[in-house]
């Protein structure tokens, strides 16, 4: 009949189940091969009052020592391992529907038809009760916030410790069924209406699934795949459906048809599995995925509820005719193991394939109940419940893991044991051995005579393998897959449990029923030995004489004959591949790494090296294979002694083995004395170095025991077999000879190989002096030589080098350079004396700075002067002997150096603010700059635009000389605190440079260009990336009156500031009175950026300026000495007069206006007729003596009394007269150009009067100028050498001062170069220097 429903149920009228076939045998038989069950305990509730006795609900404890369980009005609590029933709680007034225990373990719940919850204590003890208005049909604890769920007809409660009341939500069914998630976040609730509700932890629906029968069970599975971490929920319902949802309602994996309306489910703690009971009275065992594995029990009544114990694998069922039992599952492991493959079934329909040696794992996904697994080579055979499945390695490489399917067999069958070879598999029942293809067609069968207990596939061809069977009369059969006919190889008494073949297949290992191990001889059939407690075995797959047992908890490995070495393992020896032992320990496969030592020794000890190095190989230590090298080589065994320390990477004892292989080739026999000689270097090799050295005696081979013991560094023992070698007679061979280097004597005695030995050990050491010294002592003197080069031994190298002959030029050169290294000048000036070279010594004075003996040396070998110049003026420039550096690099003919050093001091200069300095280097760089022009080569229209480029030039530099002397007097003005200078002088000054540099004829070409454009192409390229000293500023560029615009100056030299002169000449000017330009000068200062310590003064004084006059003072403003204009004092025309052109000749200490006018000899007058004139005697001093003078004037022939001048004496004046007949014919913007006078007009002028600069000296290209003096009573100086003009009372207080010019630094100048003077020193038309006067001297 059905079960009994619960009170107040509304589900569908209880059915009879309906009868069905079962899939698999009844109870009391194995369930699976691979499965079974072990009922642990059970116990039958008895029926009380009126309360029915059906089992409802079962929860386990999460220790998993209690089972609590809801039997009628009860709630029973019983003992998980014994199944006591403990407690038998009397809390509810009519049945008990549910009950549900705690996460943590503290509290459990129960739960039914009189509307109530329970809340017990783990001790059983009730501590909380809470009412529903409907029977509670479930109860589930959040497994996080211990919050208890509680389903009813109607609603739905949740209720937690911290709340005094339960929160209740609508329910539109009946709650059949509820279930939290692992994490707590959602619970899924199963109704009667075929719904499935799934909410958050407030009780909100989040999703709900549509079912088309009452959804009676449902669980979450606790543990999330790797692969997929949703949760995914197991839904039973009672159309006989099970199916699969995820958290957010969609379906995950098919949908799978029952044959029973299920009523419980419950998971396994690993998630793998999960088991389920219904009206089938069966309790089924599926995956996680959704596969049947198989039934794990069967009752007498439907099946109720169901828990599996956590942690553990067991399973308690309820029925519903009381019945609490408790099934224990057990899971066989179903492997395949063949060689170093090992595969075996995992969550029951997985296969996982593992390589033994290499630890590489592979996972194949069968998606059912796996029941068989076969290996072999590269086959693999699953067998599932209705196929078998064949798979096949992807590649021929042995450590390849991929297998892809090749073959799908689609039959049932029915088997103990399965195997596999290359083209079938073998099924195994009882007596009968059944050969399938895989196409799965019968090929052939193989009847027994008795029980088979043990098969296996020992190889073979393709199509024609060789099986082993064993069976359990103790026959061993051979079976060839491609012969009908079994041939016996062994008959025994006792049945077969294990065996295996050797990998000759000459032996045969048998494990009986008895434990004992039995070896026999396939080609005698003779038992060859036995030994005791054995329970498995396995031949090394590698070497034929080696197998490995098991038993007892030892392992065993036996080799030849010899007693088998033991060591404690657990398990069965299932494999042996050279030094690894498979081993499988319960359902686990262990590779254990066994040394084969101690059957090492055992060859060695009989001098059985042949089959001790096939050990050897299996997996020995280090230390053995040293040990089985040192052992053959002893005995002269140099092949496998050779193959040991091969393995073992001994270099040393390999290049030994080379060296008598190499000396005694492939000889059998050796000599007394060659065997004592191999036995010496053995020795040697190992340590023992005495012994060796008496067998080198013994062997004749005194200088190899000198040779051991110097690389040991005893050299007492060296000289005493050295000796005993020398009374022997004995030699060094001619390979070893020490013969000696340069200047020594060849010797062959052992003493002078001892010696040589010795000094190439210390160099070892590192003890290089006494090294060198040995090797000096041997006559070695290159490497004494070397040695003390390398270790800067000066002293010792010098002896060496005084002992070699001059011919030794190589080690000479060697010594030579050391010494010159270390700076050592007396030693590498002997060496090279030694050596005669003249350049090195030349050079080595050079490097030492010894010029004196450089150059005393040139003079004896005038061909070597060319290279001592440059370096010479380098170091001079060095030492910031600047002029004789200029004359150095002159001699060596290198014009563009000395350009070069000038400009770098020219840019310093100017950088440092050293203006007068810079000056006089610019006034250096035109003179150099014209002096080193070249010409040669060209073309004349070439070398005469370049000459006249050069001569522009050399004007623009002297230009910009004048500039920044001038400019040098401004900044003193300005920077320093006292100043000599008067307000005249700092006026003219400021208003000098002004003038010059609003010029728009001022030049802003760099220097480079001006200096190098006459030189080669490379000097262009090199000066064009050099940066000018004199560059320009832009208007934004450096200086306090970089930012201007809009004024006067767009360009000024590098260093110059605008703000200065502007401050300088706007304070001047106003304190002369010439407010008009002081107004133009506060005006630019406006617009520039000033020192902020003058802004305020600045400031006043414009506006005190604009009280003033807008006019400057007369006096003030200049006049032309030419054409007699008033000249305004602002002039953009390089300081010239705005009429006539004619430039302003000022002083150079003052720079006030000199009464000087420049003319020029006619141009069909040569210039030594002009000189001569010029310096003659004018004719009114060759007048007779009467009075009366005779002169021209205004063409007219005039004779005047010699009593005084005539009040139109300034007319009678030729070169007044010229002057301004000049000035008259003028025409305003024509080229300026001075006064051209004639014979007469040169010859009237006072010699006293003119003025020479004379720049021929320079370059024949620079023209002499000609000055003369409208005001004879000013007394004028000028300089020989640059040609400026001074007021010579200032002049001589400078030369006295200072003893040079201040402009150019020259000393060798004249202060009053008159032409008066230059005729009676005899230089007219010289061009040379002239001699400071008499009254020069005189002061």
């Amino acid at each position: 009949q059905g079960p009994s429903w619960p009170k107040g149920c509304r589900a569908r009228p209880p059915q009879p189940p309906r009868e069905r076939k079962c899939r698999l045998p009844g109870p009391g038989r194995g369930w699976l091969q691979a499965m079974r069950t072990v009922t642990l305990w059970q116990d039958k509730v008895p029926e009380r009052e009126k309360y029915s006795n059906c089992i409802w609900s079962i929860a386990f404890k999460p220790d998993g020592t209690q089972i609590i369980v809801a039997a009628g009005n009860r709630v029973l609590v019983y003992d998980a391992t014994d199944g006591d029933l403990v407690h038998s709680l009397k809390g509810h007034k009519d049945s008990v529907f549910c009950v549900a225990y705690s996460k943590h373990g503290k509290k459990f719940a129960s739960g039914g038809a009189d509307k109530q919850v329970i809340i017990w204590t783990h001790k059983a003890e009730g501590i909380l009760k809470y009412n529903h208005n409907e029977s509670i049909q479930c109860l589930s604890y959040n497994p996080v916030t211990q919050q208890l769920a509680s389903g009813t007809a109607s609603d739905l409660g949740l209720w937690s410790p911290e709340q005094k009341s339960v929160s209740k939500h609508k329910v539109s069914s009946k709650i059949l069924a509820m279930s939290w998630t692992n994490d707590g976040l959602h619970l899924a609730l199963g109704l009667f209406s075929g719904h499935v509700s799934i909410r958050d932890k407030f009780g909100i629906e989040k999703a709900d699934i549509v079912r088309t029968a009452p959804v009676w069970t449902l669980t979450w599975n606790p543990v999330p795949t790797k692969t997929d971490p949703t949760d995914v929920l197991v839904v039973g319902t009672w159309d006989q459906t099970l199916s699969f949802y995820k958290v957010s309602g969609q379906e995950y994996g098919r949908e799978h048809r029952l044959d029973f309306d299920p009523c419980s489910i419950d998971f396994f703690s690993n998630g793998d599995y999960f088991v389920l009971g219904g009206s089938s009275k069966k309790v089924q065992l599926w995956s996680r995925e959704g596969v049947y594995l198989g039934d794990l029990g069967e009752r007498d009544d439907w099946i109720w509820s169901v828990a599996v114990r956590p942690r553990q694998n067991n399973v308690v069922v309820g029925c519903n005719d009381g019945t609490v039992m408790m099934y224990q599952v057990v899971f066989s492991t179903v492997h395949g193991l063949y060689q170093d493959r090992y595969a075996y079934r995992d969550v029951m329909t997985d296969v996982i394939i593992q390589h033994l040696v290499t630890e590489q794992k592979v996972r194949i996904r069968c998606k059912d109940y796996v029941k068989k697994i076969a290996v072999y080579r590269d086959r693999l055979a699953v067998q599932l419940p209705d196929k078998v499945l064949i798979y096949e390695v992807s590649h021929d490489d042995p450590l390849d893991m991929h297998y892809k399917n090749i073959e799908k067999i689609k039959q049932k069958f029915v088997c103990s044991l399965l195997v596999v070879t290359t083209h079938h598999i073998i099924l195994c029942q009882e007596r009968k051995l059944q050969l399938y293809s895989f196409q799965g067609v019968l090929e052939r069968e193989w009847n027994l005579d008795a029980l088979i207990r043990y098969i296996k596939v020992v190889g073979g061809a393709p199509q024609r393998e060789g099986l082993l069977v064993g069976l359990k009369n103790g026959h061993v059969m051979k079976i060839f897959v491609d012969n009908s006919f079994p041939v016996t190889l062994i008959k025994q008494a006792t049945a077969v449990r294990c065996l295996d073949l050797s990998c000759r297949r000459k032996k045969l290992a048998v494990v009986d029923e008895t434990s004992n191990l039995l070896v026999y001889d396939l080609d005698t059939q003779a038992l060859m030995y036995q030994e005791p407690n054995a329970n498995s075995v396995a031949w090394n797959t590698e070497m034929e004489d080696m197998l490995a047992y098991s038993g007892s908890n030892m392992l065993c490995i036996k080799t030849g004959s010899f007693p088998p070495h033991m060591q404690k393992l657990q398990g069965f020896v299932v494999g042996f591949k050279g030094s690894k032992i498979f081993c499988l320990h319960y359902i686990s496969m262990q590779t254990i790494d066994v040394p084969q030592s101690a059957s090492l020794y055992r060859y060695i000890e009989k001098k059985d090296f042949e089959t001790a190095y096939k050990v050897a190989c299996l997996g020995v230590t280090e230390a053995d294979w040293r040990l089985l090298a040192l052992d053959a080589l002893q005995s002269l065994r140099f092949d496998i002694a050779r193959k040991a320390f091969i393995r073992i990477r001994d270099m040393r004892y390999i290049d030994l083995l080379n060296r008598i292989t190499q000396q005694y080739g492939n000889r059998t026999s050796l000599t007394h004395e060659e065997e004592q000689l191999v036995t010496a270097q053995v020795l040697a090799f190992q340590g023992k170095y005495s012994e060796a050295a008496q067998y080198f005696g013994r062997a004749k081979q005194y200088h190899m025991a000198v040779e051991m013991y110097t690389d040991l560094r005893k050299f007492d023992e060296a000289k005493h077999w050295a000796q005993q070698g020398d009374k022997a007679g004995a030699k060094l061979p001619a390979s070893e000879g020490g013969t000696a280097g340069s200047g020594g004597k060849g010797e062959d005695s052992i003493a002078q190989g001892l010696i040589l030995k010795q000094a190439a050990s210390s160099e070892e050491d590192g003890d290089l002096r006494a090294a060198g010294e040995m090797y000096l002592t041997a006559g070695q003197h290159r490497k004494a030589v070397e040695i003390f080069v390398k270790i800067g031994a000066l002293e010792s190298l010098i002896e060496v080098v005084r002992q070699l002959p001059g011919s030794e030029t190589q080690l000479l050169n060697m010594a030579v350079r050391a010494f010159r290294q270390h700076q050592h000048y007396q030693f590498a000036k002997e060496a090279i004396v030694k050596v005669g070279d003249v350049g090195m010594l030349i050079s080595l004075h050079m490097e030492s700075h010894r010029w004196d003996e450089a150059f005393q040396l040139c003079q004896q070998h005038p061909e070597y002067a060319a290279q001592i110049y440059l370096p010479w003026a380098e170091w001079l420039a060095f030492n910031d002997r600047f002029d004789d550096a200029l004359d150095a690099y002159k001699k060596a003919k290198r014009p563009d150096l000395s350009l070069q050093m000038v400009e770098k001091l020219t840019h310093n200069a100017v950088v440092e603010k050293r203006y007068k300095d810079a000056a006089t280097y610019f006034w250096r760089l035109a003179s150099e700059m014209i002096t080193s022009l070249n010409v040669d080569g060209l073309s004349p229209q070439e070398a005469k635009r370049r000459q006249d480029q050069a001569v522009d030039n050399f004007w623009e530099l002297r230009r910009r000389a004048d500039v920044y002397y001038a400019y040098s007097y401004i900044h003193a003005y300005i920077q320093e605190p006292f100043t000599t200078l008067l307000p005249e002088n700092v006026f003219n000054c400021a208003l000098y440079l002004w003038n010059v540099l609003a010029s728009s004829a001022f030049s802003g070409q760099t220097v480079a260009s001006m200096l190098f454009q006459n030189g080669s192409d490379q000097q262009k390229d090199e000066q064009r990336k050099r940066q000018s000293v004199t560059s320009v500023n832009s208007p934004n560029g450096a200086g306090p009156g970089g930012n201007a615009r809009g004024h006067l100056l767009r360009e000024v030299p590098l260093g110059i500031s605008r703000v200065y002169i502007l401050y300088a000449l706007a304070k001047q000017a106003q304190s002369l009175g010439a407010y008009k330009l002081a107004r133009m000068a506060y005006d630019k200062l406006q617009v520039l950026r000033v020192p902020p310590t003058w802004q305020h003064q600045i400031d006043l004084s414009c506006l005190s300026i604009r009280s003033k006059a807008y006019s400057d003072q007369d006096e003030l403003l200049p006049v032309c000495n030419w054409c007699m204009t008033t000249n305004p004092l602002l002039r953009s025309n390089l300081d010239s007069c705005v009429n006539c052109g004619h430039p302003f000749i000022r002083t150079f200490l003052g720079f006030d206006i000199l009464p000087l006018v420049e003319f020029q000899p006619e141009a069909n007058i040569p210039m030594e007729e002009a000189l001569k004139l010029i310096a003659a005697e004018p004719n009114s001093k060759k007048q007779p003596s009467d009075g009366w003078r005779e002169s021209t004037r205004g063409g007219a022939e005039v004779m005047s009394l010699d009593q005084g001048p005539m009040p139109d004496e300034a007319g009678a004046d030729l070169f007044v007269q010229k002057m301004l007949d000049a000035a008259s014919y003028f025409v305003p913007g024509e080229p300026y150009q001075p006064v051209r006078i004639d014979r007469e007009t040169m010859a009237e002028l006072r010699p006293e009067e003119v003025y020479l600069v004379d720049m021929r000296k320079f370059s024949p290209l620079l023209p002499i100028r000609f000055y003369r003096s409208m005001i004879p009573e000013v007394a004028i100086a000028v300089c020989g050498n640059c040609g400026h003009f001074f007021h010579q009372e200032t002049w001589e207080l400078e030369f006295l001062q200072n003893k040079c010019c201040p402009y150019c630094g020259s000393k060798e100048i004249d202060p009053v170069q008159t032409v008066a003077e230059a005729g009676s020193a005899g230089n007219i038309g010289a061009g040379g220097s002239l001699q400071p006067p008499s009254s020069l001297t005189s002061l």
